[in-house]
């Protein structure tokens, strides 16, 4: 599936601001691993990555991004953020569709776990709170998998 509309030109602005929903450890923290999680509220991406790269820098060191194509239902090939325009590029399979690569000529690359805006609040809060192993041994989907089962999981009770 490749996307077909281009959104370079247009922002769409939400009726009140709402707090970014993203978590950071310090860049070079976790080496080959996870760098944060976003919770994006909707899979609007014009509206969306504005907001994050914005919260994660302030200025306009990110130029782009690459992500799954899975979660964003129309991915343009420009997004503009603040006066600047951000390139976007996606991958269909064969890579995490729940990770978001982001690229700076400051900080280098970024690579967050995407929750999906669905995502309960109690299974977002833990994933936004809990880092990914160095190793690289749980993938973002692996992560999210489980904290689903962690947070769905049948109480047991003692009989």
């Amino acid at each position: 599936m490749e996307p077909t509309v281009d959104h370079s030109a247009t922002t769409a602005m939400r009726p009140f601001p709402l707090p970014v929903r993203f978590s950071s450890a310090p860049y070079e923290a976790v080496p080959g691993g996870l760098d944060g999680a976003w919770w994006p509220y909707s899979h609007e991406l014009v509206d969306e990555l504005p907001l994050l790269i914005e919260a994660m820098d302030g200025s306009d060191s990110f130029t782009r991004v690459t992500l799954g194509i899975e979660l964003w239902p129309d991915v343009p090939h420009h997004v503009a953020v603040g006066a600047h325009f951000v390139t976007v590029g996606w991958f269909v399979s064969g890579h995490e569709q729940n990770e978001i690569l982001l690229c700076s000529y400051r900080e280098g690359f970024r690579t967050l776990l995407v929750i999906p805006p669905a995502t309960e609040a109690g299974t977002a809060a833990w994933l936004m709170n809990t880092p990914a192993p160095v190793d690289g041994s749980s993938t973002a989907t692996e992560l999210l998998a489980i904290a689903r089962t962690r947070f769905t999981a049948p109480e047991v009770r003692g009989g």
